[in-house]
Formats: C-alpha cells, sequence, structure tokens
C-alpha cells in the first residue's frame, strides 16, 4: 500500500528531525578580539576639570550670598593653574582655559561692586494706602446676603472694637470678596507672621487687639511699604511722627521697617489719640489724616462722632475710606471661612540676636550661619544698606540656633574680613570733600555712613566706610590690568599708584590683602614672583600698588 500524497512532506519533515537529533554539531569558533589598553587619562583635561569644579563651586556660593567661600573657591580654582607645571601659560590649553575662568571671576567681582558694594538702599514697595482713596466705598447696592452675612461673623466673634455694619463698612466687605479678593487673602496670609506679636504688643498697652488690623489696610503687613507721603514700613509712620515715638532714622537704618519696634510706637500712638479724642474711630481717623485735620473737622462743622464728620466735608475722601476699611478687614479676617477665603497663615520667624559692635556685611553674616543672604535681610528689614550700621552698637537678628556659630565665625575673622565694602584710613591733611572727589561720591554720604558732622575735621589714622555705589572705575582698570598676568613694574602702574611694602600678618590670606587694597589675587600674586598658592606666612613681606594715600 503507497503511502498517501497528502502524507508527503510531513515525513520528510519527521526525518529531517530524526536526522538532526543523531547528527553532532559543529562547534565555530570565533577568534577573540585583543584587548585594548586603557587610555591614559589626559592630564590637562583632568587639570581643567579640577579647576573647574571649584570655579562652579565658586560660583554657586557667589549666588548664595556666601563671598568669603566664593573666594576660596575662586582662589582654589586660579590656583590649580598658576601651580601647574611651568605655570598658567605653558600650555596653550591651559592658558586659554586660566584666561577664561579669570575673565568669568573678574566679571564676578565686576557685577558685585556694581550692585553697590552693599550700599545700595533696600528698595520700598507700594504702600496699600495709597489705594484707599480711589476705593469706590458706599456706592453700589447691598444684597441682603451681604447684610446677614456680616452679622453672623460679628455675632459669632468676640470683638474688643465695637463694629458698624453700616453701608460704607458692608461695601468694603464687598471690595474684599470682589475685586480686592486676591490682595486681600494674600495680605491675611502674611499677616500670620505678625499678628501674635501684635496682639501681645497691645494688650500690654490697654488698647483693642482688633487695631492689629489697621496694618492691612496700612500696608498689607510689608515692611518695605512705602506711600506717597514718605509714610514707611508695616504701620506707615511719616518720619517726623515716627521720630516722636522713638523710630530711630538715618543712612543706616530706619526704624519704621522694623515690625517689633514700630508695633510698640503704633500701639503708644493709637493709645495717644484715642485719649484726646475719647473714640477709636476719631482716633482711627487721626492716624490717617493726623489729629489736627480731625480736630478742625470737629470745631468747624460742630459734631463729635466720626461717622457724622464724615457725612460732611471736613474730611477727604482717603479717611472716609479708611475707617470703614478696617471695620470690614476686622469683619472678614476674624471669619474668613463665612467669605470663601482658605487662609495658610505664614508662621512667625523665630530668631536669635548678636550684638554687633561695627560695621558687618550681611553676606558675611550669612555665610556665617550658613543661611541666605535674604534671609539674614528679612529677619533685619530696618537695614537701608547690604550692611550692619559702623555708627552704633546694633543687634541683629539671625536665623534661630545660629548665633553662637555667628559670634564665634565673626570672631575668628581678620577685621578685613568682616566687611566687602570700601574702606579708607585718613592721611594727615584729607577731607571728606577731598575723599569724596577721589572716590566719586559726596562728602555727606561719607559722613553719612560714618556719623560724623559733615564739617568735622578728619583724625589721621580713622578708618573710614566709603559709600561708592555704581562707581567701580578705577576697580575696573585694575581688572582689566589683571587680565594679562604680567603686571610687574612700577612704571606701568601709572602716575597716581604707588608702591608699598606689606608686612603680611597673623590670619591674613591673599584674599583678604586683594579686599583690603581694593586689587585681586592674581594681581599680588603678579607684583610678587614666586609667590604660589594661596597660602602665605606671617612675617612674610609683598609687593603691593594701590593709590595714593590708600
Amino acid at each position: 500500500m503507497g503511502i498517501p500524497t497528502r502524507l508527503l512532506p510531513a515525513l520528510a519533515a519527521a526525518t529531517l528531525v530524526a536526522a538532526c537529533a543523531t547528527t553532532k554539531p559543529v562547534a565555530t569558533v570565533v577568534p577573540a578580539k585583543p584587548i585594548a589598553p586603557p587610555t591614559p587619562e589626559d592630564p590637562v583635561a583632568a587639570l581643567i576639570r579640577s579647576a573647574d569644579a571649584h570655579l562652579q563651586a565658586g560660583i554657586a556660593e557667589d549666588q548664595a550670598g556666601h563671598l568669603n567661600k566664593a573666594r576660596e573657591e575662586f582662589d582654589a580654582a586660579l590656583d590649580v593653574y598658576l601651580t601647574a607645571p611651568g605655570g598658567a601659560y605653558a600650555n596653550p590649553r591651559i592658558a586659554e582655559q586660566y584666561r577664561r575662568t579669570l575673565e568669568t571671576i573678574q566679571l564676578l567681582e565686576f557685577e558685585a561692586l556694581a550692585a553697590g558694594d552693599g550700599f545700595t538702599e533696600t528698595p520700598p514697595e507700594p504702600a496699600a494706602i495709597d489705594d484707599v482713596a480711589d476705593l469706590p466705598v458706599a456706592t453700589a447696592e447691598l444684597s441682603e446676603e451681604t447684610r446677614r452675612t456680616a452679622q453672623e461673623a460679628v455675632s459669632g466673634e468676640q470683638n474688643d472694637l465695637p463694629i458698624h455694619l453700616n453701608d460704607a463698612v458692608l461695601s468694603c466687605i464687598d471690595l474684599y470678596q470682589g475685586p480686592l479678593r486676591d490682595w486681600f487673602g494674600e495680605a491675611l496670609a502674611r499677616g500670620g507672621r505678625y499678628l501674635p506679636h501684635i496682639r501681645q504688643v497691645f494688650a500690654s498697652e490697654g488698647i483693642p487687639q482688633d487695631l492689629a488690623y489697621v496694618a492691612l489696610v496700612e500696608s498689607a503687613f510689608k515692611t518695605q511699604a512705602l506711600s506717597r507721603a514718605k509714610a514707611k514700613g508695616v504701620w506707615q509712620f511719616i518720619p517726623a511722627t515716627g521720630r516722636r515715638y522713638g523710630l530711630d532714622q538715618d543712612w543706616w537704618i530706619d526704624e519704621r521697617s522694623d515690625p517689633d519696634k514700630a508695633t510698640r510706637a503704633a500701639a503708644q500712638y493709637l493709645k495717644a489719640l484715642h485719649e484726646m479724642f475719647g473714640d477709636w474711630n476719631l482716633a482711627l481717623a487721626a492716624y490717617n489724616a493726623g489729629e489736627g485735620r480731625v480736630s478742625r473737622g470737629l470745631r468747624k462743622h460742630g459734631v463729635e462722632d466720626y461717622w457724622e464728620l464724615r457725612s460732611t466735608r471736613g474730611l477727604a475722601r482717603e479717611t472716609k475710606n479708611y475707617v470703614p476699611m478696617i471695620h470690614a478687614a476686622i469683619v472678614v479676617a476674624k471669619a474668613p471661612d463665612k467669605y470663601g477665603f482658605e487662609i495658610t497663615p505664614e508662621s512667625p520667624v523665630a530668631f536669635d540676636l548678636v550684638t554687633l559692635e561695627r560695621a558687618t556685611d550681611l553676606r558675611v553674616i550669612a555665610e556665617c550661619a550658613e543661611s541666605e543672604v535674604d534671609v539674614v535681610r528679612a529677619l533685619n528689614p530696618e537695614l537701608r544698606r547690604l550692611a550692619t550700621p559702623a555708627n552704633r552698637t546694633f543687634a541683629l537678628k539671625v536665623p534661630e540656633g545660629q548665633a553662637g556659630k555667628v559670634s564665634d565665625c565673626l570672631a575668628a575673622l581678620p577685621p578685613e574680613k568682616r566687611v566687602t565694602f570700601r574702606t579708607h584710613v585718613v592721611a594727615r591733611g584729607e577731607t571728606l570733600s577731598a575723599l569724596a572727589r577721589r572716590y566719586g561720591t559726596r562728602a555727606t554720604e561719607i559722613a553719612s555712613a560714618n556719623g560724623l558732622n559733615s564739617s568735622r575735621r578728619l583724625k589721621r589714622g580713622t578708618e573710614l566706610i566709603i559709600p561708592v555705589a555704581g562707581r567701580p572705575t578705577a576697580p575696573v582698570r585694575r581688572q582689566a590690568a589683571a587680565r594679562t598676568a604680567d603686571v610687574g613694574r612700577a612704571d606701568d602702574q601709572g602716575d597716581d599708584m604707588v608702591r608699598i611694602r606689606y608686612r603680611v600678618r597673623a590670619g591674613d590670606t591673599l584674599s583678604s590683602i586683594a579686599t583690603r587694597y581694593h586689587t585681586t589675587v592674581d594681581q599680588l600674586r603678579s607684583w610678587n614672583k614666586g609667590l604660589r598658592g594661596s597660602r602665605i606666612a606671617a612675617g612674610n613681606t609683598l609687593t603691593v600698588y594701590t593709590r595714593r594715600s590708600d
């Protein structure tokens, strides 16, 4: 019997499988590739990578405001090139990277100087009170829901200031829910940082704690708020009233921006106004318009009540809006949930105090505290500059737990490293006018910075702080010369330069000496051939070129 044709393919496949099962596989030998020896690391690339690591670390420290640490990293980056075999210019690749690194460092130094050496005044913010006069108070039609919600809010809270729910106040509540909603929510959240202390101070002064919300209307709790009338701070004191209540204002500080001191002053001022008028609403009107304006209005129109006075022409529009806005702010702020606000208040900031006897740069403080300069500035908003005063003892706030670290750090610093701005030691016969011409500033600025009378004669040997914001002419010339890294002869320095021999003292570094004489570490190395690394020993003598009388 023959095999059916349809089964022939299957049979062939089975035969093939059987054959494969009995046949030994033939091994295929693949020749191994030779293993290449490891490529030796390019020493120039390794050197550049090491220097760049220091440069990037220095840039990061500079951005955090840690100038001393930044300079140490920058010095280390330059040292990598300068201590290379044959020096920074022995290899074209090293020379090119060295020049680029040097220019990057000098640009950062230039930007720091152009920013004002810490002397540029902290810029103000707009004050909320300037917008009060333009608000449409009591012009819209009020709903019954507005009245009912306000009554529920007032009845559900304990208020130590009598609240008036008239049309003007209810209209302000509508403003806080409508056009001013975002502004009010942000201000109330910011107020969490200050309200506990404000209530404590007001309670100790025996005045209503609800008056804490005056600061919300005045400044939205911004310490740097400055109005068109030159009122400043959380409580918006004009200069004269601030001084009357003990808030110092000079070239270095403005205590109107100190929330602690200004709150005490505001409590005393409000208390005095209440004693004068016998009514809190009139006291608030006087806080805004001045006691004289309110007194004249009462006499002229023959009224004794704020709401009656408000209906006359005895008050400016701003003051007519001012008191209703405070009443409305109290209602909404004490029952924010009834008005749909979800507020996460900022927490009060904890801090320690460090007493400083001399000017100290806040960037140095931040570095010592292992914090950022913006944090230190926020803790001390009364400081108008990036430094503590030179003319008084100052209690500086630092992050909580850092007082000991800051004190120890400052004690270990040489005096010249406590400041990064310019100083000048008075020579025989020098005057404020001459110094002002020399440094491109004004005599009154130098006098104010040092607490001097502008007509006072300068005592030889006195160290002065020189505010030279935005005038980097002389240092730029030095930096441009430093790029060549080959300056060394006296005749290359210019007619206004003089060579001195500086004897190194204990604690000195190349960076601190460069800062003292307004030059660069690289320039010092170029003037002192054979100087290697960043270490110098006490007793060594260095050649330094500086401007005459520096």
